[in-house]
């Protein structure tokens, strides 16, 4: 895994909206969060960028919906989805005003 991530570290791509716009788009942090995680360090990766885990979580819910789809997970994934939603705008806006 540590030469994945070393790739990727070496690979990165820049912000466009911190670039341009000056300010932080609600995936800053996710490819460096990506690279903890895979380094192994589940702390780092969720200080650079808290909303992965949920959003891997509702990655893997929804693979298990794919697998066997019924109403109830339907709806589950209807509810991480809003929830991910929430937790992407509500770190942006942090990730805006504590910089």
């Amino acid at each position: 895994m540590h030469r994945l991530a070393d790739w990727l570290s070496d690979h990165m791509f820049p912000c466009f909206y911190q670039q341009v716009l000056g300010f932080h788009c609600p995936f800053c942090g996710l490819q460096r969060s990506v690279i903890a995680l895979l380094e192994g360090d589940i702390g780092e990766s969720f200080t650079l960028f808290p909303p992965l885990f949920p959003l891997l979580l509702t990655a893997l819910f929804a693979l298990f919906y794919w697998w066997k789809q019924t109403p109830t997970t339907r709806r589950i994934i209807n509810i991480m989805l809003l929830a991910d939603a929430a937790i992407l705008l509500i770190n942006c806006i942090v990730q805006n005003i504590l910089s």
